[in-house]
């Protein structure tokens, strides 16, 4: 039985964890655009993956919809204990946001939320809100219990088969009927470019080819969509002609004008989802140009939409690999990146994993900087405890 006093640790507790201070910081990003057709419109983004750094994809491109085009854009994240941006597998407070979005940019992979903040999200799609869907978000729920387990990727039931991201975006985590890995991370880059039937839809306006350092999923586009890019692997990680010819294109990404809510229920909504989008993707211009019509289609707002659209960065972009459970930026809260001219992350933010001997994490970062010699260089010049030769021949054999 709890006694008074552990009644009052517990309170005191509850105050350090949740002060006034740490709330503020850690409350939504939110960017407040001023003129434009975006004003009065609010975009909501969600960033929680684990791998390919939403959290940085996700504020450079709500800055982009702000800046240049008015949209009130709030970002939320997965936020920790101590109220930091945590790459994936946290909680994301500020799902209220969602009451009002007229869109949902939605990058995810294997959440698992309180039911409170699940009911939120739910909401958003059983209201038949619009949605752009990046990499990940097929496969966006993993051992999510009780309530709300039918979100779960792998959910077999003939109620809401694959979860939200087969009933929502066209596709889940499965070999046989949805999407797998195509390509080796880290090793083989991807050259995007739009389907030549598609070539005049909105979304791809101005969109000719990109480079993709995320590479390729084999991704089967469902049914009742329409294709819209397609990816050839390459030989290198960096952009090139050197295709790798035992690979064939496969599709990148499409879009759809309905989807299956929660309560089973079709919702007559537009939806767009690319395979693509970890935050190096994005350096590329037309990656961050074919995002950009993404949302302005998926609103409903496709007579904004022009070949030559500004999706110049705002602020500074200085993004860190792909890799889970490693260099992710560290201890970075969202108010940390609320300025226009901030950087997305902070530069002065500790990398994960750097001066780690742990043979396991020196295994993850050998591997994402073997093709990566700039970054090696980057490291070696900011981390003093930074040394190359603990990471030469110490990487795991990509994964296909």
């Amino acid at each position: 039985m709890k006694t008074i006093r552990d009644f009052l640790c517990l309170a005191v507790s509850a105050a350090v964890l949740f002060s006034p201070a740490m709330a503020e910081d850690s409350a939504p990003l939110v960017y407040e655009g001023t003129d434009g057709p975006g004003k009065g419109k609010h975009i909501v983004f969600i960033a929680n993956d684990h791998e390919y750094r939403s959290e940085e994809t996700c504020p450079l491109i709500a800055k982009i919809l702000a800046k240049h085009y008015g949209f009130r854009c709030t970002v939320l994240f997965g936020i920790d204990e101590d109220g930091h941006i945590k790459a994936g597998g946290a909680p994301v407070p500020g799902m209220e946001a969602l009451k009002d979005a007229d869109l949902l940019f939605f990058y995810t992979r294997f959440m698992k939320l309180p039911d409170e903040q699940a009911d939120l999200l739910v909401d958003y799609f059983e209201r038949g809100g619009p949605a752009v869907g990046l990499r990940t978000s097929t496969h966006c729920f993993n051992g999510q219990k009780g309530k709300w387990e039918k979100l779960n990727f792998n959910y077999d039931g003939e109620d809401y088969r694959g979860g939200l991201g087969e009933q929502v975006f066209g596709n889940t985590w499965n070999k046989e009927r949805g999407q797998s890995h195509y390509g080796g991370n880290h090793q083989m880059g991807g050259r995007i470019t739009p389907v030549a039937a598609a070539k005049d839809h909105p979304v791809n306006s101005g969109v000719t080819q990109m480079h993709t350092y995320s590479g390729a999923y084999s991704s089967q586009p469902p049914a009742d969509s329409t294709p819209l890019l397609e990816v050839q692997v390459l030989n290198t990680f960096e952009a090139s002609d050197d295709i790798n010819k035992e690979k064939p294109i496969v599709n990148a990404g499409w879009s759809r004008d309905h989807y299956v809510a929660p309560s089973g229920d079709k919702k007559e909504a537009r939806v767009v989802y690319t395979s693509y989008g970890a935050s190096e993707d994005v350096l590329d211009e037309d990656a961050r140009r074919f995002l950009v019509n993404a949302c302005l289609w998926a609103g409903g707002w496709e007579d904004v939409i022009k070949p030559d659209l500004d999706v110049s960065i705002v602020g500074g972009f200085d993004p860190v690999p792909y890799t889970t459970g490693a260099f992710a930026r560290q201890g970075v809260i969202p108010s940390d990146l609320a300025a226009w001219d901030s950087q997305v992350m902070p530069a002065d933010a500790k990398v994960w994993g750097v001066g780690d001997t742990d043979k396991g994490m020196v295994s993850k970062l050998a591997r994402a900087l073997k093709s990566r010699p700039e970054l090696v260089k980057k490291l070696e010049a900011t981390y003093p405890e930074f040394d190359a030769s603990l990471y030469q021949g110490q990487e795991k054999k990509p994964k296909n």
